[in-house]
């Protein structure tokens, strides 16, 4: 098996590839001034294939088909896809009428191609993943890696910024040897606004506190749930996110509560000091 990698994945790859001791190769790109893109491959018959799709996601994604295309006409019979971030896994309904299932209509394009395996990281919702049937998906989640980062504070208590990342929440706990909770937490779909509140009989006095998500974009709900922990008697609160995107004045935002934030590197940033190389790689070793 060949295992290709764009570009801004070459970090990975090459971390990757030194784990496995195999070659990792680089995909040819070309981004034209009108805005198109254009890629170009080597033929193989087995291909692992790194791709990280975030920032322009649009843009990649299209260089993502066009390579899954040219190989599949090359020849290709097996492709694993290794994408560590997955756009548009937040639209994984119909939230109101009209709207699209964003994350069926991008996966959707994966059953043109002998796409057998997708290696993802933290998945926003697993159930995604029976949209395209057929697909076997390793989803990942660095509960290990975080808890090495947060051991050395002391951490007593892992909390979930809502009910749906329960389950970061308790594999982090878990790693940990800590307790865990969530917070009750209500968007209003038309304004896009956050409410939160604690559940009944929430208390964190006197303790240190991760709080864990899959996405920090704006910073609006970790430092919601970080400014609740604090009013519950929170000591200090660090964050666990895995893609992390600080967009706007989110870096701005976090800086006023959270004592210190913990990112990977599926999207890379001053925060990603949690390396997924190797889980990645035991992944891919697991199937190649």
């Amino acid at each position: 098996m060949r295992l290709y990698y764009f570009k801004n994945a070459e970090d990975l790859a090459k971390a990757i590839s030194a784990r496995l001791g195999i070659d990792a190769r680089q995909i040819e790109e070309r981004d034209f001034p009108d805005g198109e893109v254009l890629v170009r491959v080597e033929p193989a018959r087995e291909v692992a294939l790194i791709a990280r799709l975030y920032p322009d996601v649009n843009k990649n994604l299209v260089k993502l088909y066009l390579a899954l295309d040219a190989l599949t006409d090359y020849g290709a019979e097996r492709i694993v896809l290794v994408a560590p971030y997955l756009p548009y896994a937040r639209q994984d309904r119909r939230f109101r009428e009209g709207e699209p299932i964003s994350s069926k209509t991008v996966l959707s394009h994966l059953k043109l191609y002998p796409v057998t395996h997708v290696v993802t990281v933290d998945l926003h919702k697993a159930y995604i993943s029976d949209y395209v049937g057929g697909i076997r998906f390793i989803n990942i989640y660095p509960s290990s890696q975080f808890a090495e980062v947060l051991r050395r504070w002391n951490v007593s208590h892992v909390l979930s910024p809502d009910a749906g990342s329960l389950g970061r929440a308790e594999a982090l706990a878990k790693a940990l040897g800590a307790s865990y909770d969530y917070f009750e937490k209500f968007r209003d779909r038309e304004t896009g606004e956050i409410y939160m509140r604690p559940r009944e009989g929430t208390s964190l006095q006197g303790k240190a506190v991760a709080i864990v998500d899959d996405i920090l974009a704006t910073g609006g709900t970790l430092v919601d749930a970080c400014k609740n922990a604090r009013m519950l008697g929170a000591s200090a609160v660090y964050a666990a996110v895995t893609h992390c995107m600080l967009l706007g004045n989110a870096r701005e935002k976090i800086k006023g509560c959270i004592s210190a934030l913990y990112c990977t590197n599926t999207i890379p940033c001053e925060y990603s000091s949690v390396d997924i190389a190797r889980p990645l790689a035991e992944a891919l070793a697991s199937i190649l």
